[in-house]
């Protein structure tokens, strides 16, 4: 198997690959896969704190690695690389990143290189087509801060939030009350959590991705934020309880994402050991 792209997608596709492959055709089975990007290294968007733990489970699970070279063309056979290198496969995958749904570009006319809707920090739409301000954009298709610096990212965590606030205002918007503003998205804390197959995976707070635990520790959380988090609670009242725009901080999120759990160290940014409560 050629992964095409060593970014998040790549990373967690490449190391869950070869236990799914033993556990279809037993031990025995023969599994080859190479991740491919152009960066110098796997994992480059990442940062500097998760690469050890990168690199040893890419090591562990036997993943090869091209970097520094693009694909420059495929077939039924296999692909081709720039350096020349030909490399036979059965099986292609391409993981190079996203792009907002090209309907965006139909609702406005300022859109960003991955085609995502300029919008206000209260999420309207920024254009000059009229009653473009009546409409609000969150998720993947908007182009939103979610600090004063950073921009939001095409990921569950932000798209979860901005619809909360998207929503919000645009039924203020249509209530016109004084006493009911819309409000001005923000969402100031951001993390990710990396699943690395049978090494675990490591989780990551802040936009320069400080290492907060990894192993089984981090995998745990992994396994809670997709299994879990990620849905609407089942319960009516507890859905109109989340519906409403809400800010997640460093208290909510050792409630919420580390499941009630303390760190040695009161603040987060500094490696620490997770104790469970």
């Amino acid at each position: 198997m050629i992964i095409a792209g060593g970014g998040f997608t790549g990373i967690e596709l490449a190391t869950a690959v070869p236990a799914r492959l033993r556990e279809i055709g037993g031990d025995a089975a023969p599994a080859r896969v190479i991740v491919v990007d152009p960066a110098s290294r796997i994992g480059e968007s990442l940062g500097d704190g998760p690469q050890p733990a990168i690199r040893s489970a890419l090591a562990a699970a036997g993943i090869e690695t091209r970097t520094g070279v693009r694909i420059t063309g495929a077939d039924g056979g296999g692909v081709t690389l720039s350096t020349g290198e030909r490399i036979a496969c059965h099986t292609l995958v391409w993981a190079t990143g996203m792009r907002a749904s090209p309907l965006a570009a139909d609702v406005s006319e300022r859109t960003d290189a991955l085609g995502r809707i300029a919008v206000t920090s209260e999420l309207r739409l920024i254009g000059n087509n009229a009653g473009v301000d009546r409409v609000f954009a969150a998720g993947d298709v908007a182009h939103a801060l979610a600090d004063q610096s950073h921009s939001i990212l095409q990921s569950c965590q932000h798209a979860q939030v901005t619809g909360k606030f998207a929503g919000y205002n645009a039924a203020a918007d249509l209530a016109g009350l004084p006493d009911l503003p819309l409000r001005a998205y923000r969402q100031p804390l951001y993390t990710t959590c990396l699943d690395l197959g049978a090494a675990g995976a490591v989780l990551t707070t802040g936009w320069d991705r400080t290492v907060e635990a990894i192993g089984e520790d981090a995998k745990t959380i992994k396994r809670r934020i997709n299994t879990q988090l990620i849905y609407p609670p089942a319960d009516r009242e507890a859905i109109l309880a989340m519906a409403g725009p809400s800010i997640l901080d460093e208290d909510a999120f050792r409630v919420r994402i580390l499941n009630k759990s303390i760190l040695k160290k009161p603040t987060l940014g500094i490696n620490s050991e997770i104790i469970r409560a």
